[in-house]
């Protein structure tokens, strides 16, 4: 049973780090994108605030950013980091709509 439980807090752990690597990967993939491509920066925002979908030309911006800053990553680790800039971003959103009521 010990097995088990350390098992499965082996999981988590590894799940919270890779977590916070994606996070503060994320955090340098949005400022990269704000000083290098701010008019991509803004496309991209205005599509979660509208819960669309990424215009194709914004998509290209982002992954070939992506693939520039962490070269050698997979689709997945890839699919991962622009899903956690998604949540950091609709967070953001949500917490500027919360301090402006």
């Amino acid at each position: 049973m010990t097995d088990e439980k350390e098992i499965q807090a082996r999981r988590l752990a590894e799940k919270k780090a890779y977590r916070l690597t994606l996070t503060g990967d994320a955090a340098e993939l949005i400022k990269t994108l704000k000083e290098r491509s701010p008019e991509a920066w803004r496309s991209y925002v205005r599509t979660v605030e509208q819960q669309a979908k990424i215009k194709p030309k914004v998509f290209d911006v982002i992954y070939h950013t992506v693939l520039a800053l962490f070269p050698g990553r997979d689709t997945e680790q890839v699919v991962d980091l622009i899903a956690r800039m998604l949540e950091m971003v609709q967070q953001e959103l949500r917490d500027e709509e919360g301090a402006s009521e």
